[in-house]
């Protein structure tokens, strides 16, 4: 090649990297949950990003934003689209986080003459830019839509106050990051009212829930109305999250964090940890089919109490039914054998870590020591089937049956009740106190994977509700 055409050479592949940086969205691929959340735009016009850190929530949540302010929608997109320019929101906690994050997620940094880095947003797309007090962020700013027109994405801050977010019609709202004041998320919705021409806009929030079930995640996880959605995203669906990195990650979280920043699940606060009526877990059980497989779940002590819980499990209808409990302090592994092998050898016995423990005179494990007396102790201490064993991730599961009717108590089993009521956090960790029931059935429930059916040359009769309160003691 001569001197000239290796410059021009040069100078084409500068202009190729330069267009490939300023059009990054056109060759933008999504993970599967991603696609889901979009996706599910077409039904929901409000819909709950509730994910772990570093998963890419916010870029997620601008990547959508950014189809719609431009209408250039991707062959893949099965989502909502609008056909029009639009007036857009996207919102964050304060001033600097929404410069820093999403304004560079969008648009880059933004310089004197206009923006001078790249973002999701193609630059030759950008039009004119109203600046904010805030130094470096924008306040208003114009996209060009496939139709020729002018979409408008206004950067809000609702550290200002609900007032700030007053008489406007929106046609899609991104909350990014949960506010605190629970008056912004109903303000933001009924500004959307009579967007998207007259028909409703759309509202997507995306944040880690640092502050608890609160009531917006409350309404989203329980009280579901027509419309909404809740995607939950852990460092599980993040492919680009090595091991290496997780496990640094992990290593600088504290522990009672950990759910809420690798599993996108929300720490519940202080007072009561199942914050649900008795009656929508209660229930008059008379019978279990004898098809219905079973598990116990124990926890261990002396001081405290040694409780125990069976549970029988409607595979099909993914219920758990807690039919018998014990819940005794001072006794020894014999003694507390010797009730649980009346309820069945044959049911799997779900147990915590402590189980291998040693103990001091025996010098045998203490799961073991259980083993020997004949009952069926699950080969492995209790986890999730990812291998986990986080409390909050278990209060949540148990939670979230509780409130979609996939828990249920039988109804004299008034020491579990005891303890239902009394479970509660005090500056955000579990109170270790008459917790025992609560802990097995949590134990129970993790490992309902490996609940069996009674053999079949077992005598035992269909209905095993004959005990009323405890198991003999």
């Amino acid at each position: 090649m001569t001197r000239q055409e290796k410059e021009q050479l040069v100078l084409m592949l500068e202009e190729k990297s330069k267009r490939k940086l300023e059009n990054a969205i056109f060759s933008i691929s999504v993970y599967d949950w991603q696609k889901e959340f979009y996706d599910e735009g077409l039904r929901s016009k409000q819909r709950m990003l509730m994910a772990a850190n570093r998963v890419g929530k916010t870029y997620s949540s601008c990547i959508e934003l950014t189809y719609h302010l431009t209408g250039l929608y991707p062959d893949w997109w099965g989502g909502v689209k609008f056909n029009f320019p639009i007036n857009a929101w996207a919102l964050g906690v304060s001033g600097e986080q929404i410069r820093d994050v999403l304004q560079n997620e969008m648009f880059g940094q933004l310089g004197r003459e206009g923006f001078i880095t790249n973002g999701l947003v193609p630059a030759s797309l950008v039009g004119d830019i109203t600046r904010s007090m805030t130094p470096k962020l924008s306040k208003d700013v114009k996209v060009m839509h496939i139709s020729g027109q002018w979409s408008t994405v206004s950067f809000k801050s609702y550290s200002q106050g609900q007032h700030a977010l007053m008489g406007s019609s929106v046609d899609y709202a991104l909350i990014d990051e949960e506010p605190e004041d629970p008056e912004i998320y109903p303000q933001v919705v009924t500004r959307t009212a009579t967007g998207n021409n007259g028909k409703g806009g759309y509202v997507v929030l995306s944040f880690t829930p640092e502050n608890g079930q609160t009531n917006i995640i409350n309404q989203f996880l329980t009280d579901i109305k027509k419309g909404q959605h809740l995607k939950n995203v852990t460092w599980d669906d993040a492919p680009h999250l090595t091991e290496e990195t997780k496990e640094q990650l992990l290593a600088a979280i504290p522990e009672y964090q950990r759910d809420m920043r690798t599993k996108g699940l929300p720490l519940l606060g202080s007072g009561q940890i199942f914050p649900i009526s008795e009656s929508r877990v209660k229930e008059e059980i008379e019978s279990i089919p004898k098809f219905w497989p079973r598990i116990a779940g124990i926890d261990f002590g002396w001081d405290h109490p040694t409780a125990v819980v069976w549970m029988a499990w409607d595979r099909d209808n993914d219920v758990i039914y807690v039919y018998n409990i014990f819940r005794e302090n001072k006794v020894t592994p014999i003694e507390v054998a010797a009730g649980m092998r009346s309820k069945g050898l044959w049911i799997p016995v779900s147990w915590p870590h402590d189980g291998l423990q040693h103990d001091k005179g025996s010098g045998q494990q203490l799961a073991e020591q259980y083993r020997e007396q004949g009952l069926n102790m699950l080969d492995q201490r209790a986890t999730f089937e990812d291998g986990s064993n986080g409390v909050e991730a278990g209060l949540f599961d148990m939670l979230d049956r509780m409130k979609t009717g996939r828990l249920k108590v039988a109804s004299h089993l008034s020491k579990w009740f005891e303890e239902f009521r009394m479970y509660h956090r005090k500056d955000g960790k579990v109170v270790k106190e008459r917790d025992d029931l609560m802990a097995a059935t949590r134990y129970g429930i993790m490992m309902i994977r490996h609940a069996e059916t009674e053999p079949k040359d077992d005598d035992y009769e269909d209905n095993e509700f004959n005990e009323v309160g405890v198991m003999g003691y």
